[in-house]
Formats: structure tokens, sequence, C-alpha cells
């Protein structure tokens, strides 16, 4: 067990990253963007034009994702004109109850839609609405100047954005790539669990999975920051083109460790009195802690230092596999040079990533033949054929739309009942809390009332404790900062920083305690009409994963086809390799989300889990084991056999397919589905046959898998 004062270390070494990483940083410059303008006007103007600006600034600085200068600037023009229309007309429209509802009405259709287009602007059109509420609660007298305050805050923000990010284009380039480095060192360390005598192997897959899927977000977020920024891709931005070549280091290095794919449970029967696999263990943990000692100095924006605290513990590894293979004689000699290939090529891989990140330009080799990498990224835009493909009753952001539309209008009722003067909370909890899945809204509806509460008895405190106006503001200040820099890590605990500041500023400025209750109030009924809304229109994950199972095999299919290529001794062509790899883990980590948001899910409306599962990790060993004859060579002796279980291997997903496409259903008697046996293949032997034969094997048990996922159980037909 790991002693107290390890325990304040550790606290210590991460909360020094945090304070020196990008989330602190940005909620700084943030936070003060607001402050700043909102302390000027409050000073020389009145309250009311210092709360305009405030909270345009505040409301627009969500709408500012990590992107290039280029999305930045997009963001920002749309952003000040929906804001300035938005704000405008509703203050206009105020005193009309029946306009008002139907303003609310179009702008929640309206504004739902935008997340057809992406993440981006699914963020504006949720600020949009949060605004609306705003002004609904605030009733400003004089609609064009608020609006035009309104519009200021937002000019102001941005204009501090974009010079940051003019000035300093590679700051979150290199935050993505450090927090892409510590996600992928996650994974090597949870690798190393198949290698522990007696471990659920079960649960270590889906450990594997889930940081699968952080991995590949954390991957995608550097492509999208520096694959599109032309600056930073022009060959002659040196600094750009070391971070290309470490991001395409990174992608490599999680390739190989993702390929490293064994017989486990045969693994572990065979070593187990070797003493060996508590050294492999060990072994890669120290590669594991080599990554994310870089990846944490990358984040931080430290000095990098070249790091190599893992070759002592190499050289060990070597020293006692080379011991077995002598005594072992032929009986594991085969797994074991491979074990030891693998940690070289670990070990040479985190080398690799080190050398660039430390090295002056003139010392590093760039490579000439670089992938299209255009091809590997795809900016967010406003597209109205995205939009006209959901505008049915089946399509989940229209449905999205409509319950939104009547929560929000449910909700706007009860602004006009005596239960407290900012009351226009419910309206804007509503907004917050309800997401276009089910489980999403389920899990928001806990995260905001947990954080609001705690927040609750922390606004009691400070109010409480201190009635100094000034104190109470520059508290207010820091609960701000805090909810700034956990909105990315931790949406309840920046929900626990932003409710006590909300209650302090109401408190100074109406004077009146009792907004506490009214806020806890307003949080309660608004999460309950959130969730109660959650029923209307639902869009069950259930009902899509026939859609993502398919995905994934047809994912795996391409990448099986492209190792046929290989052994048929076509041209390697890098750049569809790596689209064909990049799909696999794209469409993987959808399933996963899948089953995790189903998971939410009202048991009526979940189905068996445990095959998913299964399917889950049938799909992992599958591109791992793919993956791992990349480059593929024919010097095993034997490309024909291989070559053809691949043509094999390429028939059974085929009919997997099948299985899955209705009009199939009549003629289940043609598609053979055949148990899978357990293996039978040893660890002696050629190492690459044997993974060919997995391939096999895992195919025929992803096939079984779509049968049961499609008819609920399975039926052995003769072929």
């Amino acid at each position: 067990m790991r002693s107290s004062t390890g325990y304040f270390r550790l606290f210590f070494r991460n909360t020094r990253h945090l304070f020196r990483s990008e989330y602190f940083l940005d909620a700084l410059r943030i936070t003060l963007s607001i402050i700043i303008p909102f302390g000027v006007f409050y000073y020389f103007r009145d309250s009311h034009t210092a709360i305009a600006v405030g909270v345009g600034a505040l409301l627009i600085s969500l709408t500012d994702s990590p992107g290039t200068l280029k999305d930045k600037l997009i963001m920002c023009v749309y952003s000040l004109c929906i804001f300035f229309v938005i704000s405008l007309v509703t203050a206009l429209l105020i005193k009309n109850i029946i306009l008002s509802g139907l303003l609310i009405l179009i702008c929640c259709i309206i504004f739902s839609l935008f997340t057809a287009f992406g993440k981006r602007y699914a963020l504006l059109g949720t600020m949009a609405l949060i605004l609306m509420s705003f002004v609904q609660g605030l009733k400003p007298v004089n609609p064009l100047s608020f609006s035009l305050y309104i519009a200021f805050g937002g000019l102001w923000y941005y204009i501090i954005s974009l010079v940051q990010t003019r000035l300093w284009p590679l700051s979150s380039v290199r935050h993505a790539l450090g927090e892409c480095l510590m996600s992928t060192s996650d994974f090597l360390r949870a690798k190393a669990s198949f290698y522990e005598p007696g471990k659920d192997l079960e649960e270590s897959y889906l450990r594997v999975i889930k940081l699968h899927n952080k991995v590949s977000e954390k991957q995608e977020q550097v492509r999208d920051l520096l694959l599109r920024n032309k600056q930073l891709m022009h060959e002659d931005h040196v600094q750009g083109q070391r971070h290309l070549l470490a991001t395409m280091q990174v992608i490599d290095l999680y390739e190989l460790i993702s390929a490293i794919q064994y017989d486990y449970e045969s693994l572990q029967d065979s070593l187990k009195d070797t003493g060996i696999l508590a050294s492999i263990t060990r072994t890669i943990g120290h590669l594991a802690d080599d990554l994310s000692a870089l990846g944490i100095a990358l984040s931080a924006k430290s000095r990098i230092k070249p790091i190599d605290s893992s070759g002592t513990e190499i050289q060990g590894i070597k020293q006692q596999i080379s011991q077995l293979i002598t005594i072992e004689h032929s009986v594991s000699n085969s797994i074991l040079s491979k074990l030891q290939d693998n940690i070289d090529d670990i070990y040479t891989g985190i080398r690799q990533i080190s050398s660039t990140l430390t090295r002056k330009p003139e010392e590093i080799d760039f490579p000439e033949d670089l992938p299209a990498y255009q091809l590997f990224t795809v900016a967010e835009t406003i597209s109205f054929k995205a939009v006209k493909s959901q505008l049915t009753l089946n399509a989940p952001v229209f449905r999205f739309a409509l319950r939104l539309s009547f929560a929000c209008l449910f909700a706007y009722s009860l602004m006009f009942l005596p239960v407290g003067f900012y009351s226009y909370w419910i309206l804007l909890t509503v907004i917050v809390v309800i997401k276009p899945g089910f489980g999403l809204t389920k899990k928001r509806n806990i995260q905001r009332l947990a954080g609001t509460f705690s927040g609750v008895l922390i606004g009691i405190v400070v109010l409480a404790v201190t009635s100094n106006v000034i104190i109470q503001l520059v508290l207010a200040g820091i609960f701000l900062l805090g909810y700034f820099v956990y909105l990315r890590l931790n949406y309840a605990l920046s929900i626990l920083s932003l409710t006590p500041m909300v209650i302090i500023s109401l408190s100074i400025y109406t004077n009146n305690s009792s907004v506490i209750l009214e806020r806890s109030f307003d949080t309660i009924v608004g999460c309950a009409i959130a969730f109660a809304a959650s029923y209307l229109f639902p869009s069950w994950e259930v009902k899509r994963h026939s859609l993502y199972i398919k995905d994934v095999i047809t994912a795996n299919l391409k990448y099986l086809k492209k190792l046929h290529d290989q052994a048929s001794g076509l041209p390697f062509d890098t750049t569809s390799f790596k689209l064909a790899r990049k799909e696999v883990y794209t469409k993987l980590a959808v399933l996963s989300s899948g089953v995790q948001n189903m998971l939410l899910e009202p048991r009526k409306a979940q189905t068996e889990i445990q095959h998913l599962y299964r399917f889950e990790i049938l799909s992992h060993q599958l591109s791992a084991i793919i993956a791992s004859f990349f480059p593929f060579s024919d010097s095993n002796g034997h490309p024909g056999q291989i070559r053809e279980k691949i043509t094999q291997a390429i028939a059974i997903l085929e009919s997997s397919l099948d299985i899955l496409d209705d009009s199939f259903v009549r003629k289940l008697s043609e598609i053979s589905i055949l148990p899978v046996g357990k293996s039978e293949t040893t660890l002696t032997g050629d190492v690459e046959y044997h993974k060919m034969e997995q391939i096999l094997r895992i195919s025929e048990a992803v096939k079984n898998q779509v049968y049961l996922h499609k008819f609920g159980k399975i039926e052995t037909f003769s072929p």
C-alpha cells in the first residue's frame, strides 16, 4: 500500500500539474476576460451595463472550444451575430407571453438542429438558448443597448482569445499531444494486466476497451488541432513539423501496443511458474512511467528532458528471457522471443518520441514520405444537407429538438407561478441538462444535482462567515475560476464551483439571502422536468446497436482486406493503411460509447449486455491481430497458406454482415453458424501462422455474436 507520504507527493504532483496545464491557464484567461470588463463598467457606468457585458463575455467564452485560428474566427462571427439577434428579439418580446413562448419553441428547434453540424456548433446552439433564458430573467429596460453590450462583452472576449491563438498556436497542440501521451501510457499499463497470473481476462479487456476510447478521443483532438492548422503544417514551420512527427510516432506506438495480442490464458498457464510474467508486468510499468513523464512535461509546458529510466529493466528482462529460452528449449521459445521483440519495439518507440521532442531541429530526421494527412480530419461546417437528413421523426437529432422544445415550453409556463423571482433558472436548468441521449441526460442530471447541493452548502458557509462585499467578490471570482478549470475535466466539480459564485453574486445584487433556497428549488424542478422529458420522443441506444455492430465489422473487414493486399504482394500504401486503422478505432469507440450509454437507460430499453461486451472484446482482438501483421513479410515460409486463411476470414465476416441484413432473414438455413471450440493452438511453432488461426476463430466467434444479437440465441446449421 502507498504510504501517507506517497499520497502527499502524488497530490502535490497532480496539483502542480493542474496549475501548469492549459486547463488552469485557459481558465485564468477566461476568468480575467470576464471580470475585468465587468469591473470597469461597474465602476464607470452602472451595474446593469456591467452585468450585460459580463454575461456576454461569460456565455460566449463557452462557445470557444480548442481549435485553429480559422475555427475561432468563424465561431466568433457566428456567435456575435446570433447572440446580438437572440438578446435583442428576446428583450423586445419579453412582455408578450404568447410571442415569447413561440420564440422559445422556434429557437429550441433551430438551435437543437445545430447538433447535426458537430460538437462545436452544438455548443453554440446551447449557449444561444442559455442567453435567451438569461435575458428573460434579467428583463432589460433598453433592448438595443443591452444587446449591444452583450455583443461588446463577446467581442472583447474573442479578441483576447484570437490574439492568444495567433501568438501561441502551439499551446493547444502541446497540451493535446501531452494528454495523448498520458492516455497512451494508461493504455500500456492496462495491457500489463494480461500478464498477471489469475487475472480476470474479460475484466482486463473491458478496461483496455474503455481506455482505447479515451486514447482515440485524444488522438482525434491532436489531429483536429494540428493537421488543419496551415501555419503549423507548412514545411518551413520547424516546431509544427516536430510536433507532426511526434504525433505520428505516438499514434504508431499506440498501434504497436494495440497489436500485441496473444492467447493470454495459455500464456499464463505455460509461464506462471517461471517468474517471467511478474518481470514483464514490472517492465511494462516502467515503460508506461517514461511515457507518462513525457506527457506531463509536454502538457504542463515544462522543459522536456530526455527520458530513459527503463533501460536497466530492459536489460534485465532480456537476460531473464534468454535464460528461459535456454532452459525451456523449444516449448515457449517462439512466444518468448516475440515478447522480447515487443518490449524492445515499445522501448525504441518511446526513445524516438523523446528524441523528437528534445533534439535540435537540425538533428531530427524528418521523413519525406508522409501520408496525405488532410484525409485524416474533417472540419465542422454548416451544411443544410446535414440538417435535411435529420428532419424525420426517426432521426435522433430531430427527436432531441422536439423533446427540448416541449420541456422548455413547460418550464417557461412555470415562470408565471409564485416560485421565486429567479424562476427563469428552471428554464436554464432544463436547457443545460437535457442532452440528445437518455443516458447522457440522466448522467448530467445526477452531476447537476450533486454539484448544486454541494455548492449551495459552500455558498451558505461563505455568506455566514463573512459579510464583507470585497471578500465575497474575491471568493466569487475564485469560484468562477474553479468552474472554468473543471469544465472540461469534471462537470459535477464545475457546477460545485459555479453554484456558490452565483449565490454570492445574486446575494450581493439583490441583498436577499433567500436566493439560496430559490436557486436550490429551481434546480430540483428543472432537473425533474429534464428527466421526465427524456421519456418523450426517446432515442434508445439499443435501436442503434445493429448499426454500430455493422460499422465495426465493416471497418475490420476493410482492415483485413488491406492485409490480404499485402500478402498478395501489392505495394504498401501508408495512407490507406492508416486510414483503415483510424476507421477501426473510431467505430470501436462509437460502439463502446453506445454500450455505456445503454447501461444508463431503463432496463426495459436494454438488450442482453453480455453478448455486446463479448462482441467488443472479439472486435478488439481481431483488429489487434490484424495490425500485428503490418508491414507484412513472407519470411515466415508459408504466405500462400496465410492468404488462404485471410480469404476464409473475409468470407466469414461478410456472412456476418449478411446476418444483419433484413433481406437475409428468410435464408438463415443458407448461413453456416458453427460453434467455436476452444483453441487447440499451443505456444510452439510459428507465431504468425498461429495468429492467422486466431483470426479465423475470432471471425467465427464474431459471427456467432452477431447471430445472437440478431435473434437472441445460437442455432447450429450444417454448412
